[in-house]
């Protein structure tokens, strides 16, 4: 990418705090772990941090809230649809990818390009694109949803701890 320290701080400063927003990517529901995002986004705004779930590349299989925005599939090969994605990712607090099986997790990498933190699974070859408190954190398959919660509320509270997280999430990318 060409961005540069001072441009992830100016994305970051931009973002708004009254309203969590996680950025969901992914073709496959269930493999990606889109039920589990779902959830997390129910139980944050059920503790009372009003939380948006943004979600791109695919339809949920369930009925979901109001507090759900379906994108659908956003094609990166037109300049619109780069734009598109990148307003995304810029905007986002998180990316949540709490996937099932991954090999390696290219949004992960592309997230921490734009300072964008993700909240993951410890599986297959994601602990190559993530490292735990650098650039977002890993959870175990089995973990509890209130574990997410957890995490990100507290980032949610600390601004200023969140934007060192999204200057180092910048600069292991």
């Amino acid at each position: 990418c060409d961005r540069n320290t001072d441009d992830i701080r100016a994305i970051t400063d931009r973002k708004r705090f009254d309203i969590c927003r996680l950025l969901f990517l992914g073709v496959e529901w269930k493999r990606k772990g889109g039920d589990i995002a779902l959830e997390v986004a129910r139980r944050l705004n059920a503790r009372g941090l009003k939380t948006e779930l943004h979600i791109v590349g695919c339809q949920p299989d369930v009925e979901v809230p109001d507090f759900v925005i379906r994108h659908g599939f956003i094609s990166k090969r037109t300049d619109a649809g780069r734009a598109a994605i990148d307003k995304l990712l810029a905007e986002s607090h998180f990316l949540i990818l709490p996937t099932r099986a991954e090999c390696f997790g290219v949004a992960l990498a592309e997230a921490s390009s734009f300072g964008l933190p993700s909240v993951t699974t410890n599986t297959g070859g994601i602990p190559t694109a993530v490292t735990n408190g650098k650039n977002g954190q890993m959870f175990e398959l089995d973990a509890d949803i209130d574990e997410y919660c957890d995490y990100i509320g507290n980032l949610m509270a600390a601004r200023d701890t969140y934007k060192a997280l999204a200057i180092s999430s910048f600069a292991e990318y």
